[in-house]
């Protein structure tokens, strides 16, 4: 072998050589071989006071541990919740870095089936939130970014009271190894934590002017109040998350109606309706209404009513009636000029007895009237009714789509009441009776 060939030979073989070595340093673990024990872990994966497997609440704090800082915006421009999430290197290596952001659909399914989360947790549909493709973290080796909910799935009522879970991955970083353990994050929205709602009212019925408050939660979100399908706010005079106190404003027309709570999430309805007294036919109140008193056609066998001032629900005093004991025995109200149907959709009124019957199934009864199509008096020929020891409200049909119609014989009827439908009533009971309004 020549001189030539020989150093042509050893240049072939150093060069194959050095790109060996090129290529295994391109191949090594950057993170691992490079940086040490530096690790990229998700912030939220981990509620350090619940333990490494718990979920990430929202609402809740930012870092999941402490009470200030919330970890969402509701931004009203876009209708979107946006919820804080991030991630970071541990250690003290610092560097910028990348990593992929993607949700992990096959975790929260695994969840879910196994029943892990409870009957009230459900999958937040993809459709409804957005994430970014890739995460670009600087030299301080920490930053943010967010998981952005449509407000209609926490507005949607089809949601109200569930849990929509989401888990949140990091993947892929550009450097340093990946905490695969604290690499996903899984979101848990509560939604009856989020979103405002309207549960009671101190008052239904309610004439312009009246101071009523309204319990519910997170009712300090609240910015606004009017009655639904209509511009006429509401006055809020004192907030905070469970109550809002208000001043009825002129109803104007309005007969009835639920509430609007304007929100930064969007607009949401009461729970209740409020009805405006001034419309609505005042049969018996804190008396009985013009025209109006006990039946006294002699048909109301085994019963007897009064007007209690020691009982009542509302003002001073209801009607209580008197049933004897064992017996089917009717109660009720007579107009001697008639009850005209004047677009009345409702009867609406408060009810409770002094026992439950026996077995507390509670008093069975029945309403009844001589213009519905069984007329007065039927046995169990009305609408039915369970009376408790407790103040109820209720809200029947009686209008022309109803049921069994008020005003099924004519444009008037005479008389209505209600019947004592159960034998197992061992003592006489007296049902007291409050409101009863008929409403448009």
């Amino acid at each position: 072998m020549n001189l030539l060939n020989y150093k042509n030979n050893m240049y072939r073989i150093f060069s194959v050589w050095a790109m060996a070595l090129t290529l295994a340093a391109c191949q090594k673990d950057d993170s691992a071989k490079e940086y040490g024990d530096s690790l990229i872990y998700m912030p939220q994966s981990v509620n350090f006071s619940m333990g490494s497997n718990a979920i990430y609440p929202v609402p809740g704090s930012s870092n999941g541990i402490s009470p200030t800082g919330m970890n969402y915006t509701v931004d009203e421009q876009s209708n979107k919740t946006k919820i804080l999430l991030g991630a970071s290197v541990s250690g003290t290596a610092k560097g910028a870095f990348s990593v992929d952001v993607k949700a992990n659909t096959d975790t929260v399914e695994q969840l879910l089936k196994q029943g892990t989360l409870g009957a009230d947790y459900k999958a937040l549909p993809t459709k409804n939130y957005r994430l970014p493709n890739r995460l670009d973290v600087p030299e301080n080796g920490s930053a943010t970014f967010y998981l952005e909910v449509d407000n209609s799935v926490i507005t949607d009522p089809d949601n109200f009271g569930k849990h929509l879970v989401v888990a949140v991955q990091i993947a892929n970083p550009s450097r340093y190894t990946l905490d695969q353990k604290r690499a996903t994050t899984v979101v848990d929205i509560n939604i009856a934590g989020l979103f405002p709602s309207a549960n009671t009212t101190s008052e239904i019925n309610v004439t312009p002017g009246a101071t009523i408050t309204i319990a519910g939660q997170n009712l300090d979100k609240v910015t606004a109040l009017k009655f639904s399908n209509s511009e006429t706010a509401i006055p809020i005079l004192a907030q905070s998350a469970n109550s809002l106190q208000v001043k009825v404003p002129e109803m104007g027309g309005i007969p009835r109606s639920t509430i609007d709570l304007v929100t930064p999430f969007g607009t949401t309805k009461s729970a209740f309706e409020l009805v405006n007294l001034n419309l609505a036919l005042q049969v018996f109140t804190d008396t009985y209404g013009a025209n109006i008193g006990a039946n006294k056609d002699g048909d109301d066998y085994g019963s007897s009513q009064s007007i209690s001032t020691s009982v009542f629900k509302r003002g001073t005093s209801s009607l209580a009636i008197k049933y004897a004991a064992n017996n089917y025995s009717p109660g009720g109200l007579v107009n001697t000029v008639g009850f005209e149907d004047k677009g009345y959709n409702y009867i609406t009124f408060w009810a409770k007895g002094t026992t439950s019957g026996a077995g507390n199934e509670g008093i069975q009864m029945a309403l009844m009237g001589d213009g519905m199509p069984d007329g007065y008096g039927n046995d169990f020929a009305g609408v039915g009714i369970i009376v408790t020891k407790e103040w109820t409200y209720y809200k029947i049909p009686i209008g022309k789509g109803a049921a069994k119609p008020m005003w099924s014989k004519g444009t008037t009827f005479r008389k209505f009441g209600w019947r004592l439908n159960n034998w197992n009533v061992p003592q006489d009971e007296t049902i007291y009776f409050d409101d009863i309004l008929f409403v448009k």
